[in-house]
């Protein structure tokens, strides 16, 4: 997550804090949720897709054992699609 700013790098760091996931599994879901978002021609901002992951680590609460949050974001992605997401600019 080199490329966010020191205010969003901050915000990421207290997500991942606060949820049962390691920093590994965050930057994989986040790739994974920009690729899919990429694959439909979106894109949504940092604080967008940070909300978006967040609400897929909460819902894995009480999951044992926990998936992956990649595969988690996937699937809701591919079911509900991303409500902050907008059309890519060309």
């Amino acid at each position: 997550m080199s490329e966010t700013s020191p205010e969003e790098a901050t915000a990421w760091e207290s997500a991942i804090l606060d949820h049962p996931f390691g920093e590994d599994e965050w930057a994989e879901a986040r790739t994974r949720l920009k690729n899919l978002l990429h694959q439909d021609a979106r894109e949504a901002g940092e604080e967008s897709m940070l909300a978006y992951l967040c609400c897929c680590a909460e819902s894995t609460a009480g999951s044992h054992p926990l998936p992956s949050l990649a595969s988690v974001a996937e699937e809701f992605y591919r079911e509900h699609g991303m409500e902050g997401s907008q059309e890519a600019e060309s």
